[in-house]
């Protein structure tokens, strides 16, 4: 079973937009308690993100989800990283595939849950809203694997731009464009690059992961 675990704040729509896209099998609302209830002078405009996560609760439902809340205080890190941690091994102990969502909630949630998918080792996803569009981008955990990628490799990463093709990328490394394909082929196996069809023309570019490394290399 995919399961999300997802940090929660004040929307609701980045949360059902990733547990449409990744599965919706169930979700775990890391939700934190409203900022009247964790200080003790009264908060302006205040947010109940546990509101929040009860319409989140609804709407999956509605689509065939299994739905949890864990409550927690929203600007403590151990709290909120051990109830993370709790629920992504209780779902892992039963067998499930479990996936980390950090697009809302308080800097201390998202900091928390982040660390909490990096000690378990699970995939971690936020939700890039655009205009007319929003997409899922996976947050990648460590390149270790990715540094001992060939200099030839290295240098497409490099030197790929937006919309590239592999003819374009060929005549400015002076290689050949076979090779320039197949690099590029290797490249999105390794989730670096991606690739659009322009009519009958692949157009290149890099994931964030891809960008990630060229800042690094």
């Amino acid at each position: 079973m995919k399961v999300i675990v997802a940090t929660v704040g004040g929307s609701e729509e980045p949360i059902v937009i990733a547990s449409r896209k990744l599965g919706l099998d169930k979700t775990v609302l890391i939700a934190g308690k409203p900022a009247s209830e964790v200080f003790d002078e009264p908060v302006k405009d205040d947010v109940n993100p546990l509101e929040v996560s009860r319409e989140i609760k609804n709407k999956l439902e509605n689509l065939g989800a299994i739905v949890e809340i864990v409550p927690v205080n929203p600007f403590d890190f151990e709290e909120c990283c051990i109830k993370a941690l709790e629920a992504i091994e209780a779902e892992r102990g039963n067998g499930n595939d479990v996936s980390v969502v950090i697009t809302g909630g308080t800097k201390v949630q998202v900091l928390a849950a982040s660390y909490a998918a990096f000690i378990c080792g699970c995939r971690m996803y936020y939700v890039q809203q655009l205009k007319g569009d929003s997409r899922v981008v996976e947050i990648p955990l460590t390149f270790s694997g990715l540094d001992d990628l060939s200099r030839a490799k290295k240098d497409v990463i490099k030197h790929l731009r937006d919309g590239d093709t592999a003819e374009s990328i060929a005549g400015r490394l002076g290689i050949s464009r076979k090779t320039a394909s197949q690099y590029l082929k290797e490249l999105r196996e390794y989730g670096l690059v991606e690739c659009r069809n322009d009519g009958r023309v692949r157009k290149y570019s890099l994931t964030f992961s891809g960008k990630v490394c060229r800042a690094r290399w």
